[in-house]
């Protein structure tokens, strides 16, 4: 992905050398099975077309996850989407709140599409121009890592180098070479470490390592195709696993303790810098994530993009290392929030990955944002965050998280008004999304349909 990011927007003059670093497909487990809706994006900057990933992958659309009897047998359906309404200045929970709505997945099209097992693109308009019930629904992918990858084409004027990193030469806090595993010295002036957990090149500059939780992650392939637009997610009491539905399979991962799972083990964290002298490190060569949510994608699709806009243009690195580190240490920390906030619920078992996830310290910006939602309704929102307001309010609540007291400003609004109007808003979704059908349906016709129009 990043070779593919890089070769397309930096100017022909910049020589761009690939040295392999070896095999990865089992650190690549670590990026998961679905990605946010910044993808859709990403991907065009990467050269990749819906088109292409639709007709040659087994990847699959999808409305989010469902968490199923995550802590005292609750589960919720964690969806993407765009913001909510905001009414005469007041979000649209606040309502919610004042007529004693207990929960907003009524409100929420994708949500509500993923349970019946539909999909379409999401329009912008309906009949006569009038909303679309699913114009504020977004969408992401599920996808099998190897075969997802693939689709990212490494253009010609890539020179790949033959056989594999052997040694890393490093002086003066910079990497003054590259050994491959036949003697060659690839030298460069500016070295992108995309080699996984081990960080062959970012390791002889940086000195610390990530040092959080150790955990295992194992993958099979069950046999299904109904290519259901939603991963399912599930506690064990070793840790938990997905099923993620793709074209023609199934693809169940299996996470959890080291020990008690047998597999690729990696450990959870960040390093310091992810930019060292004239090296930076690209994903988990920075960052490991558990993918429990689609955030190791967020972050990956994060650091390319960072690095196309930080490119130096002298050999002087200083000023962009800088400003890389602390975009890539906010992301980062940022995406540890939501994640860390998944476990703070009542009721998970007691096994060795569970005590490790809950002996973790809660951060102050996690405390905040918990706080202030149960005791006011306010989504406390940081900078540039890789998981967006509506993403945290749809966690609050399906983790069962209400608010004590609500925005008075509500109150503006009577009561006879805002009750029919969330009964309509409600009652429109679900005769909307009752229209589709189901996701392996769409998805054969949408390939008909490419494949017609390129002939």
């Amino acid at each position: 992905m990043a070779l593919a990011a890089l070769a397309r927007h930096l100017p022909p003059s910049i020589a761009i050398l690939w040295a392999r670093a070896g095999d990865q497909r089992g650190s690549d487990l670590f990026y998961g099975n679905v990605t946010g809706p910044s993808a859709y994006a990403f991907n065009l900057t990467a050269g990749l077309d819906e088109r292409r990933l639709t007709l040659d992958s087994t990847t699959a659309f999808s409305w989010g996850t469902r968490y199923a009897d995550w802590g005292a047998g609750r589960s919720w359906m964690q969806s993407f989407a765009l913001p909510f309404p905001v009414i005469d200045g007041v979000q649209f929970h606040h309502y919610l709140a004042s007529a004693g709505a207990d929960s907003i997945d009524p409100f929420v099209a994708g949500l509500q599409a993923a349970r019946r097992g539909v999909f379409v693109h999401p329009p912008r308009a309906g009949a006569n121009g009038a909303p679309h019930p699913l114009s504020r629904a977004e969408y992401g992918y599920q996808f099998d890592a190897q075969d997802y990858a693939r689709l990212f084409d490494v253009p010609d004027r890539v020179e790949r180098i033959g056989g594999a990193v052997a040694s890393v030469e490093a002086a003066d806090g910079r990497i003054a070479g590259v050994t491959m595993d036949d003697g060659r010295v690839v030298i460069a002036d500016l070295y992108v470490d995309a080699s996984g957990p081990e960080a062959q090149l970012l390791a002889a500059l940086a000195g610390d390592r990530p040092s959080g939780r150790a955990i295992a992650i194992a993958t099979s392939d069950l046999p299904a195709d109904d290519q259901a637009p939603l991963r399912t997610v599930r506690v064990t009491s070793s840790g938990w696993e997905s099923d993620t539905p793709l074209k023609g399979r199934t693809r169940r991962t299996v996470v959890g303790a080291v020990g008690e799972v047998a597999g690729t083990k990696a450990t959870l964290g960040r390093r310091s810098l992810a930019w060292a002298g004239n090296c930076v490190g690209v994903g988990q060569a920075a960052g490991v994530v558990e993918p429990l949510t689609p955030a190791p994608m967020l972050l990956l699709e994060r650091d390319i993009e960072r690095l196309l806009a930080l490119i130096p243009v002298t050999g002087g690195m200083a000023v962009e290392a800088a400003e890389y580190n602390r975009r890539f240490a906010e992301d980062y920390d940022h995406a540890a929030l939501f994640q860390q906030a998944m476990f703070q619920a009542g009721g998970l078992p007691d096994g060795p990955y569970w005590q490790a996830a809950r002996a973790e310290a809660v951060p102050e910006r996690l405390e905040r944002k918990l706080t202030m939602f149960e005791r006011r309704g306010v989504l406390v929102a940081y900078d540039l965050e890789p998981f967006h307001p509506e993403d945290w309010l749809i966690l609050h609540m399906g983790m069962g998280r209400r608010p004590a007291r609500y925005d008075p400003l509500a109150d503006r609004a009577e009561r006879a008004q805002v009750t029919p109007f969330l009964s309509k808003m409600a009652r429109t979704i679900e005769q909307g999304v009752a229209t589709l059908p189901p996701a392996r349906v769409y998805r054969a016709q949408l390939e008909q349909y490419l494949r017609k129009a390129a002939s």
